[in-house]
């Protein structure tokens, strides 16, 4: 949808999204909330390149895809950092972009250890994701602090949808954690944790100064 701002139609801003897996598809939801926060009067269409997920050949040669068949403006490339450093993951993201060369954005998403530790800091949204928005059990969730330090932030994640359900043990054998675990992003409205997390400070911080020169130049261009 077109926004307007001082009565000028501003131009839309397309963003790809390249993510290891389907189910770190969820990021889009964050990318959504960081850009509208940031710009509201902005408007953006935001998608993943599911020619390209999951992972299946080099970085460089899906970045190139992505950047040719979405001709994005910028491009969200997620990357967990598993057992190496997010540095590592970022450089990493950077030398695929120029082997690529792709001469527009490329916006590294590196979580530590992996995505789930970015879903693990809105109580709020666990319980909604859970189907049990107003439920009142503790989730014992890890200090924001700590989270970082996790080593398999998905197992707790998991546990604490479970916990969050407050199912009877019989349907409690039937809940679906990875269901629930995609939703957790949509439901996210509190991310004054999430933003004490360096990886998403990184993230957060690159991606709002990229959509900045994107839209300066785009509704400059548009208005000439």
């Amino acid at each position: 949808m077109n926004k307007f701002h001082k009565g000028i139609q501003l131009a839309v801003i397309s963003i790809a999204i390249v993510c290891d897996g389907t189910s770190d598809i969820c990021i889009q939801d964050l990318i959504q909330a960081v850009a509208d926060t940031a710009f509201p009067n902005q408007a953006f269409r935001i998608t993943p390149a599911r020619e390209v997920i999951p992972a299946h050949g080099s970085l460089h040669i899906r970045l190139e895809r992505a950047y040719k068949d979405y001709e994005p403006d910028i491009i969200v490339c997620h990357r967990d950092a598993e057992s190496t450093s997010v540095k590592d993951r970022t450089e990493e993201i950077k030398f695929a972009q120029e082997a690529a060369g792709i001469n527009i954005p490329v916006i590294p998403a590196v979580p530590v250890r992996m995505i789930e530790s970015w879903l693990l800091t809105d109580p709020g949204a666990i319980r909604c994701a859970a189907d049990n928005r107003n439920g009142s059990v503790e989730l014992n969730l890890p200090r924001h602090k700590s989270i970082e330090q996790l080593v398999d932030p998905k197992e707790i994640l998991f546990f604490a949808l479970k916990t969050a359900s407050n199912l009877p043990t019989q349907r409690l054998k039937r809940f679906n954690e990875h269901r629930a675990r995609s939703r957790i992003a949509s439901f996210m409205d509190d991310f004054s944790g999430l933003r004490k997390l360096p990886s998403f400070q990184q993230f957060e911080t690159l991606l709002t100064a990229a959509i900045f020169k994107q839209t300066e130049f785009k509704n400059t261009v548009n208005h000439i």
